[in-house]
């Protein structure tokens, strides 16, 4: 068996080493906890240790504390016959109990050594934290636009409602994108809608005037005007010299 120090230069037989005390207490330290496992002698020992010196008894009867509780610990973590949130509550209840035990085995001044320890890390100065370096910037997925765009007029994707494909001119009943019916030729550049830049408020507008129209023409076509023929002017009759009397002539003898 080697070891992380090898020199040549110092060789100690086995037997001359302290491998011996070790083994020793190895040994010891496995028969004096099944001594301390084993009811009898536990009950023993605790009599035993009452009897001593309360300065250097409370240690050691702590310690044994701690390896009876370590062994309680163990079996109930084995055991099957507990529902699994007893077994933990049980195991909880030990770990508390062990840790009470152990900071009784702390020195009477170790306060002291709690109160330096504060001092120590408040006096210290404070280590600036390093400031987040913002990650660079990713470049965007590429996202399909002509699945996320929704046509108004027949809710299909990849288009909106001016460039839908099953559009039809209520005026012309022309077919096709790119023709909105306030925009038909027929209208001879007649302005009936004013387009704003809000195109959900000009798709509505533009949908209540096609409405609008469609109603007056069924109602066109349901109650046609009939148009009365206009009354003829009379005519002015012609003027002839024959039939204006001429004016009767004055004679001299009259005059007289």
């Amino acid at each position: 068996m080697t070891n992380s120090i090898d020199n040549d230069s110092i060789k100690i037989a086995l037997k001359d080493s302290d491998y011996g005390s070790v083994l020793r207490m190895t040994e010891n330290s496995a028969f004096n906890e099944a001594a301390i496992l084993t009811p009898a002698y536990s009950q023993a020992i605790d009599e035993i240790l009452g009897e001593q010196d309360a300065r250097t008894a409370a240690c050691t009867s702590l310690t044994v504390c701690i390896i009876r509780t370590t062994k309680l610990l163990e079996d109930v973590a084995n055991r099957v016959d507990l529902d699994e949130a007893t077994r933990k509550l049980a195991i909880l209840h030990l770990q508390r109990r062990i840790r009470n035990f152990a900071l009784h085995l702390l020195p009477l001044d170790f306060s002291d050594i709690t109160d330096q320890a504060i001092k120590k890390v408040e006096v210290k100065p404070l280590v600036e934290e390093p400031r987040p370096v913002r990650p660079l910037r990713r470049k965007a997925a590429t996202i399909d636009r002509t699945r996320t765009t929704l046509c108004r007029r027949c809710g299909g994707y990849g288009h909106k409602f001016r460039k839908c494909p099953d559009y039809v001119c209520c005026i012309c009943d022309e077919l096709g994108p790119d023709h909105l019916s306030v925009h038909c030729p027929r209208l001879e550049g007649r302005t009936v809608l004013q387009e704003f830049s809000d195109e959900e408020k000009f798709f509505e507008a533009l949908l209540d005037w096609e409405n609008n129209r469609k109603a007056l023409m069924d109602l066109e076509l349901r109650h046609p005007t009939e148009l009365s023929p206009a009354p003829e002017t009379p005519s002015v009759p012609s003027v002839s010299t024959s039939a204006i009397p001429a004016p009767p002539t004055a004679t001299m003898e009259e005059d007289v």
